[in-house]
This record gives C-alpha cells, structure tokens and sequence, in this order.
C-alpha cells in the first residue's frame, strides 16, 4: 500500500476535516491488517486448542470475516466519534486494567485477564506513539485535554473493537481467548507500520509538524517482530563463558540488599572473549532492567530481588530460539506482573498485601536450580498472583477477627445490663447469646454504637427481655398478648438475617414457643393468685413498649448478614463448650428420665434441646416444665445420680397416659 497524498495543502484543509480524513484512513488500513491476520489464522499454531477445535476455529472466522470486518470498524468509528465529542474525557479512568466497564461482566474474569495482559504488555513499546498520535489528534479537533486511553488508536481501545467484533459470534470463552491470542500475535505485533503512516499521515496534513515522529521501543523499526527471523541460537559451551555465567549466577543465588544492571559488564567481559553473537539479546535486557531499576514507584526490596533474575532470563533467551522478540515471553510476562501488582499495592493503603516474601522464596528456590525453564516463569506468575489473593483474603480476615475482639467485650456489657432481669429470673440467654449477642456484634463493627441500627436492635432486645417475665396484672397480661407474636417474628427476623443454619432457626423457635408458653402460664397464676413476686422485676424491665415494625423493616433488608469468616472470627472468641459425658450427648427429644427435686422421684421429658446439645428443657406428664438445664450440670446430676435413664420396657403406661393428657 501507498500512504494517500492529501489534496489539499495544510493551510487550505481544516483540523475537522483532517480528523474525518484520518478516521476514514485508519479504518481502511486496520481493515486490511484484520483480513491479514484472518488469512494467516491457517498458519497460527498458538491456539491453546485441540487441533479439532482449531481448524473449526480457523473456518468460522474464515466464514466471519466480513462480520468481524464490519463490526470492528463500526465500534472504530464509535471510538472516533467519542473522541470527539470530549463526553469521557473526564470520567474515562487513566489506566488500563477496567475491563468490567467497557462490557466484560465479573464471570468472564479469563477474558478479562487475557486483554489485561494484551494491553499492558504492549504498553510500553507503543508509549511514544500513544502521546504524540494523540497529540497531533487533539490538534484536529482543537481538543485541551485527552487520557492516552481515549484515543480511538490505542492498544486498549483496538482491543475492545476487536472484543466487540467477535462478541456477535456467540462463542465460549475459551475460544474467545484463542481470538484474542491471534489478534495480539498477528495484528498487534505488526502495529508499528500503522502508527507511522497515522502519524507520517498526520505531519502532512500539518498537524503539529514540528513534533517529532515516534518510535517504538524496544523493537524493531517494522514493528514489534522482525521482519526475518534469526538463526537458532546455541551457547558455546567454551569453559571461559561456563566459568563467567557461573559467577553471575553464584551472585544471583546470595541475598543482598544491593543491586545494579549486570548487563553493561556481562558484555563487556563477552566482548573480552571475542563473543558478540549475544550482543541483541544483551541490549535489549540491559534497558528491560534498566527501566525496572529506575522506576521510582517499585519498591526497593522487589527490584533487589528481581535483580537476582538478570543472568538466568539472559541464559533462557540464548537458549531459546526467538525467545526476547515474543511478547508473551514467560520471563516477561512474570516481570511485568510483578511489577505492575507490587507498584499498584505500594500506591494503595494496604502494603501488607505486597507479596516480596513470596518473591524472595521462589526466587531462592529457582536460583537453587542447575537451569531454569521457560515453564519456571510460568509457573512462579501464576503461584504469585495466587499468593496475592490468598493473603489478602488472609489478612483481611486478620482484622476482623482483631475488630471483633475489640467490640465484644463491649456488646456484651450492654447486652449484659439489659439481660439482668432474666439472669435473676434465671432465665437460660440461649437466645441472645446464638441471635442478639452476634446481630449486635455486627451492627456494632458495621455501623457504630451511636447509629440508628444500633438503637433500633437495643430497643427490640429489650422488648425481647420484657416479653419473656411473667406479668402481674391484667393489663399487662393484654400487653403481652400482643407483644409475644411480635417478638417471635421479628427474632426470626433476625435468625434468618444472620443467615443462621435452618435447624439452629427452627430449634430456637421452639425454645420461645416453651419460653413463651411458660411465662403465660405464670402470668395467670399470678394474676388468680394474685401474687407479686414477680413485681420487682417487672419494673426493672422497661416502662414503653416500641412498635417493632422498624426493626422488622431494617432485618428485611438484610444487610446484617454475616459473612463466614466473620462468624468464625466471632466463634473463635468464645468459650469452649463444656465437656459432657456420653449420656447427655445421647439424650433426644421425647426421651424420659427420672429426675430428684426435694427427696422425690419425679418423671421428665426432654421437650427441647439446643441444637449444639448445652441445654435441656424437661416437662413432666401433664406437659409442664419441671425444669432447665445445661449440659455441664446436667452431667454432673448424671454422676451423681439426680438423674437417670427410664427403660422404655418400663413406663409404655406412663407414656400412654402422657400422650393422652397431651391430646385432651
């Protein structure tokens, strides 16, 4: 092809229509480049797919390529045209890694990794053509201010063209990622042309003429490939460059908080034997580490160890034919994810996430080796970004369980104050210990102690408490009618807020019931009998009764819900469970045993159990509550013989008659 000589001269042509000029020239050349890369797919041998799924893959885009043709220019022009219009150029963030707002949802994390890896490996290379391209187009337009990342031209937004492209295609993700791999080897490899003619193209027009022309680094003049691949490189394995490499490598294996470029000295020690067949392969590591070393924002423990790589990412590109002219070289790859992760955790407000331990251990691990593969870069790329996630995880799970710690105490002092009433009853607090006690905990961390959740669930606990103490007066007989329903809903409310285990719900359901049931009962002894020892704590209770619909409301929403590692954090700060012996572990609802209380034999049934077996409640034949207890005393009345076990061969009678009581 032959770059387009402008009709006009650039005094007679406007900036506008020198911008519609470039649009329709960028979408005519990177058309052709796409039918290039289509045509070649035949000759693609990195598909990372059978050999079945990639000739069906080289015939559906063969099939395609109009589709993908048009497509593609069609998202350009959309690129040009918002560009244009300046409506981004504030909101458009200035890096390269938000996939997830240009399209690509949470599940296609892959996808999302693959055109990450494609955009910032290529960064650097196309740098100088990034600014300067999208200087000379803000010149057009008259435009003061654009992020690199807007330009139409830029690696990020090629790449979402071409995402656009084959997203019509409706294919699996893995065969998008074979795509994307082809797009990145065959037409983002030969970009360079492109940007000069854009850019040799827009000099002519006049835009910005004194601005010098770009180039790429750390490539060749034609682009990011050679134009002829060079013969296959081999060591010579002469006993002065074995005993030179071994003293480079004997360094690498020795921690030192000093580090420097060894490329400089390694040619000129290779130059002192006569050897220069390396000296491309040289060059090119020696400015790789030399911008490493001279990023201001890496910091200094990651640069000492990745200086530790210099001769071994030097023997693996000697070894390995074409090995520094592939962009997803391992050894590369490995470098720029390390860098790129350690500089954006050193910026951000959590560097306990850097993972400079990792780094130095697998570091000492592959300098411990006699050589390195190219699959050693690989694998240690991918360990690291595991590392990564997995102590951050770690490390914020650390602090809640630290959070937790903290406000416990104090939750439970409140708790405690408002539960004393229940306490002197005695009361089991089963309820607020397994639901009130961990709600509050979380409300507490999440929203405060002065927040309106937090008052909110105080005023509902102690409508809980006041519920749960036999009333003395028909009055308040009336209001706890109304009060108990109330209460029983909205601790459901808050059992399934928290996401609690269904049989742990369903089994504290049934303790209210019995609780409830119970305080019924004594509410109307006291009120024929017309006692008032229960007066006392009645008044210790509170005086208003709150309506609860705002607690339901707040529940409903389920925003307390805590998550696992904070119920574990929470478990892991209470107190172990007593030991209990086997006939307490064995007890079931419905099983009888006799029970001494002041000198007399007396039958109970189990009516109700905690789910984790700490505490039991017994009725008697006519269904009233003898008594409850925990586990811990429970087995001590087993050893000391207060309770035993019933024969069922003994009491089928007094079970007949229980079960009749029961139904009248």
């Amino acid at each position: 092809m032959t770059r387009p000589v402008p009709n006009q001269s650039p005094e007679s042509i406007s900036g506008e229509d020198v911008y519609v000029e470039l649009t329709s020239l960028s979408k005519k050349l990177i058309t052709e480049m796409l039918v290039r890369m289509i045509e070649s797919a035949e000759n693609y041998h990195s598909w990372s797919l059978s050999d079945q799924d990639g000739a069906r893959m080289i015939k559906l885009v063969k099939h395609k390529q109009r589709i993908i043709c048009s497509s593609f220019a069609f998202q350009l022009n959309q690129h040009f045209a918002e560009f244009k219009s300046d409506n981004e150029s504030m909101s458009r963030e200035k890096g390269a890694r938000d996939w997830q707002r240009l399209g690509l949802g949470a599940n296609e994390t892959a996808e999302t990794d693959v055109l990450q890896d494609i955009t910032t490996r290529y960064h650097d290379a196309f740098r100088e053509f990034d600014q300067t391209i999208l200087k000379r187009l803000q010149a057009c337009i008259k435009r003061s201010r654009a992020s690199i990342y807007e330009s139409p031209l830029q690696v990020k937004r090629l790449c979402e063209s071409f995402q656009y492209a084959i997203d019509s295609l409706n294919l699996q993700a893995n065969y998008k990622i074979a795509l994307y791999n082809l797009f990145a080897d065959r037409f983002i490899e030969s970009l360079g042309p492109l940007y000069r003619r854009i850019d040799r193209a827009l000099i002519d027009f006049g835009m910005l003429p004194e601005l010098p022309t770009a180039s790429i680094h750390l490539r060749s003049s034609d682009g990011l490939s050679e134009s002829k691949a060079p013969s296959t490189i081999k060591l010579d394995q002469t006993a002065c460059q074995l005993i030179l490499l071994q003293r480079y490598k004997e360094k690498s294996r020795a921690q030192s908080s000093q580090y420097k470029n060894l490329f400089p000295e390694l040619k000129q020690h290779f130059a002192s034997f006569e050897q220069n067949e390396y000296d491309e392969q040289i060059d090119q590591l020696n400015l790789m580490f030399k911008l490493i070393f001279e990023d201001e924002d890496l910091p200094l423990p990651v640069k000492q160890q990745l200086a530790r790589l210099q001769i071994y990412v030097f023997i693996t590109a000697i070894q390995e034919d074409g090995f520094l002219r592939r962009s997803s070289n391992p050894a590369r790859r490995l470098l720029d994810g390390i860098i790129s992760s350690e500089v954006e955790i050193a910026k951000g407000s959590n560097p306990e996430f850097s993972g400079i331990q990792f780094i130095r251990e697998h570091i000492d691990d592959l300098t411990s080796r006699g050589f390195i593969t190219v699959d050693s870069y690989s694998g240690m790329l991918e360990d690291y970004r595991t590392h990564l996630k997995e102590q951050e995880i770690a490390i914020r799970k650390a602090r809640k369980l630290e959070a937790t710690r903290k406000v416990l105490p104090l939750v439970k002092s409140r708790l405690s104050e408002i539960t004393q009433p229940l306490r002197i009853q005695g009361t089991s607090l089963i309820l607020f210990e397994k639901v009130w006690l961990p709600l509050m905990v979380q409300i507490a961390l999440q929203q405060g102690m002065d927040s309106d959740p937090w008052h909110k669930t105080i005023a509902m606990v102690q409508k809980q408490v006041w519920s749960l103490i036999p009333k003395s007066s028909i009055e308040e007989q009336q209001e706890l009618q109304v009060a108990l329903p109330n209460v029983a809903h909205s601790l459901h409310r808050a059992m399934r807020s928290l996401k609690l285990a269904e049989s742990l719900q369903q089994s504290l359901r049934d303790y209210l019931k019995l609780e409830q049931q119970d305080v019924v009962e004594k509410t109307a002894r006291n009120i024929i009998e017309a006692k008032r020892k229960t007066r006392s704590l009645s008044a210790q209770s509170f005086d208003t009764m709150e309506d609860s619909t705002e607690f339901d409301e707040m529940m409903q929403t389920g925003v307390f819900q805590i998550p696992g590692d904070m119920l574990e954090a929470f478990n892991s700060v209470k107190p172990e469970k007593p030991k209990k012996i086997n006939q307490v572990d064995s007890l079931t609802i419905g099983e009888w045993v006799n029970i001494m209380q002041d000198g007399q034999k007396q039958m109970g049934k189990v009516a109700w159990k905690s789910e984790d077996d700490g505490l039991f409640i017994f009725v008697d034949r006519d269904g009233k509550r003898i008594c409850e207890v925990d586990a811990s005393k429970l087995a001590g009345q087993f050893e000391s013989g207060e309770v035993s076990l019933i024969d069922s061969g003994t009491t089928d009678s007094e079970k007949t008659r229980f079960s009749f009581m029961k139904s009248l």
